[in-house]
């Protein structure tokens, strides 16, 4: 029942491959990532910073408000999967916005 209540919650995390796979699936749903940050930048004059997660299976773009982490750490990142845009019923420009 635990496990059912944390998959339902996002709280169980999913693979990065499992997103890319079927993006449909969890546009706009909030999930839990759990791999290594890589390549973090904060622009100027923006509130967001950016970085990537990898979980070895693939990696995303995070959006985060937070500070961002060290290059290398292992991370567990949750927020809700958005797309810049959708065409023909499919979605390009996976995102995950950190926190949503």
């Amino acid at each position: 029942m635990a496990l059912a209540f944390s998959l339902a919650c996002g709280l169980a995390p999913v693979k990065v491959e499992e997103i890319e796979r079927d993006p449909t699936r969890f546009e706009d749903k909030v999930v839990t990532l759990h791999g290594t940050a890589r390549g973090g930048t904060k622009l100027p004059f923006m509130q967001e910073s950016f970085y990537e997660i990898d979980d070895g299976t693939g990696s995303l773009p995070v959006v985060t408000t937070k500070a961002l982490p060290a290059e290398g750490k292992k991370v567990f990142v949750r927020g809700r999967v958005k797309s810049a845009f959708r065409l023909g019923g499919k979605s390009y420009g996976l995102v995950v916005m950190e926190g949503n």
